[in-house]
């Protein structure tokens, strides 16, 4: 009885705790998400895949073939662990910007990196994509990869923000996407701690798409995140009166300093006009500049109120400028908004609106 009493005092504190944090609810077989990085691998990849281990929990990694030929090993401990490999090009070009030529030898080169391990899925730099590049996807052979919940990682806004936005948006088939490279990802890293109980305790389990036959779900798609490479400079100043900050929620996840009031920025459309209805190949034209200018993206807010990515650029456009020529068919007809957004300095980003009905039929 003695040796009974001493187990349960030195032993059962211990093995609550452990039981607390791996015996979560059981898994639901409907409540399926699918956690997936971009931009790796990195130094950040191992310690993404050791937090996976420790929760039994399967992802996929979209790499960049120049990173990925330099670590070989990290790929084959990836694939080894059961997670699903992606072709995320060679040097992470825009694709609609650039010649079928390029993109079929940024998809090849990656592929020939990836060999046997390649799950035979696409993710377009930026989420970038035309008709082009769907055409061009698919004959060579691979799906599209996309996403349904984009919780902006790159933009470092505190591990608890990151782990927020996915815990509060998760759904049965979503997609998340986050990154283990394309700059300091320890933010990311830090809220897959949180993440992964938290959604575990909820009954959801994490599987790997682009893997065993797995496809990636077919729903609408979120807008892309703003390339990594835009390191942005995040403040604790208030919030402006543009409608987006990253400074809003920052935490103390990140070393802050304050900045001064950002200066305005022109942005307007100037076809199609306001209320136009809309078919077939349409001339987007719209000015979009900033004197600190960063980057300018055009998203399609359908009616219904999900996103879809259509155009960014990486120039400011002074004087009207055709952005895109948008092809109509390829979305559902209805009232929907097409959203011009100038993001500058500080990851903060002016935008407008404007409505059209898009009628093919």
């Amino acid at each position: 009885m003695v040796a009974i009493i001493l187990f349960v005092c030195i032993f059962w504190p211990e093995a609550v705790a452990s039981a607390e944090e791996t015996n979560q609810a059981a898994p639901s077989p409907d409540k399926v998400l699918y956690l997936t990085f971009d931009d790796g691998p990195s130094d950040y990849t191992q310690e993404i895949l050791d937090l996976l281990a420790r929760y039994d929990a399967k992802a996929t990694f979209f790499v960049i073939g120049r990173a990925a030929a330099s670590q070989p090993e990290l790929i084959e401990i990836i694939f080894a662990a059961g997670h699903g490999l992606g072709n995320h090009t060679y040097n992470h070009p825009s694709l609609p910007s650039v010649s079928r030529e390029r993109m079929v030898d940024e998809v090849a080169k990656t592929a020939a990196v990836l060999g046997d391990r390649d799950g035979g899925c696409l993710r377009p730099p930026y989420g970038a994509r035309n008709a082009a590049v769907v055409k061009n996807t698919e004959q060579l052979g691979y799906q599209l990869a996309l996403w349904t919940i984009d919780p902006r990682d790159w933009a470092r806004p505190g591990a608890r923000v990151i782990a927020n936005h996915v815990i509060t948006h998760a759904h049965p088939d979503g997609v998340v996407v986050m990154h283990d490279g394309g700059g300091n990802r320890a933010q990311t890293v830090a809220a897959l701690r949180i993440i992964l109980p938290a959604l575990a305790k909820q009954g959801y389990r994490f599987a790997a798409m682009c893997r065993d036959g797995v496809a990636p779900p077919l729903q609408k798609q979120a807008p892309p995140p703003m390339p990594p490479s835009s390191a942005p400079i995040l403040t604790t100043s208030a919030p402006s009166a543009n409608k987006g900050s990253a400074n809003a929620s920052a935490t103390d996840d990140v070393a802050v300093e304050e900045a001064p009031p950002a200066p305005l920025g022109v942005v307007s459309f100037t076809s199609p006009k306001a209320g136009a209805t809309v078919r077939g190949v349409v001339a987007v034209t719209a000015v979009a500049t900033h004197p600190t200018f960063r980057k300018w993206q055009l998203d399609l807010i359908l009616d219904g109120g999900s996103d879809t990515f259509l155009a960014l650029g990486e120039a400011p456009a002074d004087e009207p400028t055709e952005l895109v020529r948008w092809d109509t068919a390829l979305y559902p007809d209805g009232e929907h908004q097409l959203r011009l957004r100038v993001v500058y300095e500080g990851m903060n980003y002016d935008e407008i609106l404007l409505p059209v009905t898009v009628a093919n039929q």
